[in-house]
């Protein structure tokens, strides 16, 4: 029987974590321990907890614990908010246990409403997951001001799509251990149905490639064995996809094997869900491996005829780890003895990177007859591979990643699982003359682009990749953008008439009147180059492929920020920013100035603006007028020197007769609005160069 079993199966990293804070407190023993829901889904795990002495509770049980003894667990797939806040107003200590892929998961959704509401924007999220799973009802519960609608494939969504309010945003997510396939199909029709959604691929890592693994050895398996408790989500995932390809069984533990179905010429594939002990897939692993020695007189006599020759790779299995050297039985009365030497990174650990019972292909090199040894290297054997490697992928023209361990005259080296790659200065995606030095120790992507067999010589590009991945997300962008669409770029450059922004390999222009409500000189008054800013497409022409982009918002213009700030009659320090011959200008707000015309600069006649105020003084002033349609201001420093000499003047008949000598300049007002209403043709200037640079 030929077995594959998975290399991701059993625990993942979150399960591991959880897992090992729980035995950590076992081992304590300070406080009875409580796990708020199964710590994880597995029924043979969680029995033996309790037989451990930890106790599983649910909600109600909250009120009756004690701080003085007892400690809760909050598990993996995580809780509703409100048992949280209830936790903590109970003053019960608790463990979050809660798997930091699915906590990643709240924080987004917590992020996402924030922003929504600071822009006063409307959203709505679309989870993918299983309505009733542990998982996702925490995760709908983070989100407090904006619906959550759960969708478990590509079918319920386009039912959801029928009726859905297209001009909010959706918020896309998924259930960490849900059908990767499912969240490929459910963004592809998303993304056609609601082109400003915003996409989180939240499914762990490790799931994925936990699937992928089943799809393949189911593809090669005549049997697939999925090792996992019966209410694991991530191992129905499993079942399901591997039993598109063979017959599958789903069981918990090895006494459920189906012997029935097991046959010793059969290849069996085994995989295990992310809740599974490795303890339960040894389990099973050692009773298929039983029923494989069961061999037939004949199959033992063949076998033991088997010969290897010295230059020949042989697929052997680690039966002993030692400091310096490892021993490999390769199926024949001789020893296989591996040296540390004959490691491909000879540096590593054996103890640690080695096991026994692991399988590993080696070259036979030299054999000892009398020792009944045979010297075997797994340095040529991975030589061999990672060339093969070399020309496969320089063929295939696929993309490669290794790490750079060199900076040396005219390029860099690049090392990928051992192969040594030379990557010249003009490839690098370096700028000419530009220093390689900050490249050394970073993972790179590239392409081979030249291969030499007898020296065992790569070149590679990075610029290559770099290329393709500019043209891949230039075709993405130009296939979804849209005008309003919001986007989060960085500036790239700046010129005179405004910024250019990227928006991930596509640049699109924010022109200085778009930067701010206030006239600019320079663009470099608001933003400088690196600087990450929020903007919005307001056109585009896919002809000639330009984007105009929008900065400024409604939400900052300073018309309407005003209103809520002053009304005529206020009175407020203004700073003078500018003289005419007809009055001052004074910054009421940023990006409004309002005017003092000359008759309101004093209380008496004045010849000059300048013999009053000069540019930079801080005065107070009335605000006489605010003209919205027009949008202009008029304020007025004469109206409180009024107010101030009436309080100071305390004769009731010197008050009334002079009276109409104080209201002359008043008077004379008619005379001196000539100068005001020349106002737009000061201002005329401005308008004119703000439509000449559109």
């Amino acid at each position: 029987m030929r077995i594959l079993l998975s290399e991701h199966a059993g625990f993942c990293f979150g399960v591991r974590r959880a897992v090992d804070l729980l035995e950590k407190e076992i081992r304590r023993g300070e406080k009875r321990i409580c796990t708020l829901g199964h710590i994880i889904h597995n029924e043979d795990f969680n029995e033996a907890l309790e037989r451990r002495g930890v106790v599983n509770i649910g909600e109600e049980a909250l009120d009756t614990l004690s701080p003085e003894d007892d400690l809760v667990f909050i598990r993996t797939h995580g809780v509703p908010v409100r048992l949280t806040e209830k936790l903590e107003n109970s003053g019960v200590p608790y463990v979050d246990a809660t798997c930091p892929f699915v906590k990643k998961i709240h924080s987004i959704v917590m992020a996402e409403e924030e922003k929504a509401l600071s822009g006063n924007e409307k959203i709505a999220f679309i989870l993918l997951g299983d309505p009733a799973h542990p998982e996702v009802l925490g995760i709908v519960s983070m989100a407090r001001h904006f619906p959550v609608t759960v969708v478990r494939g590509p079918e319920d969504l386009e039912a959801y799509e029928k009726t859905a309010d297209r001009s909010v945003r959706h918020v896309f997510l998924s259930q960490t251990t849900h059908s990767l396939a499912a969240w490929e199909a459910c963004e592809e029709s998303a993304k056609r149905c609601f082109p400003k959604a915003t996409f989180y691929d939240t499914i762990c890592s490790v799931t994925g490639i936990r699937q992928r693994e089943a799809r393949e050895i189911a593809e090669q398996a005549d049997l697939m064995v999925v090792v996992g408790g019966m209410s694991s989500s991530n191992t129905k995932k499993l079942v399901s996809v591997a039993e598109a390809f063979c017959p599958t069984v789903h069981i918990r533990k090895a006494a459920d094997l189906p012997q029935n179905l097991l046959r010793k010429e059969m290849t069996v594939g085994v995989t295990a869900g992310a809740s599974t002990p490795d303890s339960i897939i040894k389990e099973v692993m050692d009773t298929m491996a039983e029923n494989n020695q069961e061999m037939s007189f004949e199959e033992m006599l063949n076998e033991s005829f088997r010969t290897i020759r010295t230059g020949e790779e042989v697929t052997g299995t680690v039966t002993s780890v030692f400091a310096n050297e490892i021993h490999v039985d390769l199926g024949i009365k001789h020893t296989g003895i591996l040296p540390a030497s004959e490691i491909a990174d000879s540096e590593q650990d054996l103890a640690e990177n080695f096991h026994v019972g692991d399988e590993i292909t080696v070259l036979v090199q030299k054999f000892n007859d009398a020792e009944g040894t045979v010297q075997v290297s797994k340095k040529r054997v991975d030589s061999r591979a990672n060339w093969s490697k070399v020309t496969e992928a320089y063929e295939s023209g696929a993309v490669l990643t290794g790490k750079v361990t060199a900076v040396i005259k005219g390029g860099i080296l690049a090392t990928e699982e051992n192969q040594t790659y030379f990557i010249p200065a003009s490839l690098t995606g370096v700028p000419k003359g530009g220093s390689l030095d900050p490249l050394m120790g970073t993972e790179v992507s590239f392409k081979v682009i030249e291969v030499d067999p007898a020296r065992k010589r790569a070149v590679a590009s990075i610029r290559e990749v770099l290329k393709e991945q500019r043209k891949e997300a230039e075709d993405k962008f130009w296939a979804n953008v849209a005008v309003d669409q919001v986007y989060t770029g960085k500036v790239k450059s700046i010129t005179s008439y405004g910024a250019f922004v990227d928006l991930g390999g596509v640049d699109g222009m924010v022109h200085i009147t778009e930067l701010s409500w206030k006239k600019l000189k320079s663009p470099a008054e608001v933003v400088k180059v690196g600087d990450e800013i929020t903007v919005y497409v307001k056109g585009i022409d896919p002809e000639t492929r330009k984007i105009s982009l929008g900065y400024k918002t409604e939400a900052t213009n300073p018309w309407n920020l005003i209103r809520d700030q002053y009304k005529p009659g206020d009175v407020a320090t203004v700073k003078i920013v500018g003289l005419t011959s007809f009055g001052a200008f004074a910054e009421l707000i940023p990006g409004i100035d309002g005017l003092i015309h000359i008759s309101q600069l004093s209380n008496h006649k004045v010849a000059t603006p300048a013999d009053v105020v000069k540019v930079g003084d801080e005065v107070q002033v009335e605000v006489v007028d605010i003209n919205y349609e027009t949008h202009r201001v008029s304020l007025s420093m004469r109206a409180l020197m009024e107010d101030a000499e009436e309080e100071e003047e305390t004769p009731v008949e010197e008050t009334a007769e002079e009276a109409p000598a104080e209201e002359a300049p008043a008077e004379e007002a008619p005379a001196e609005e000539t100068p005001a209403e020349e106002a737009p043709a000061e201002e005329a200037p401005a308008a004119e160069e703000t439509a000449t640079e559109e």
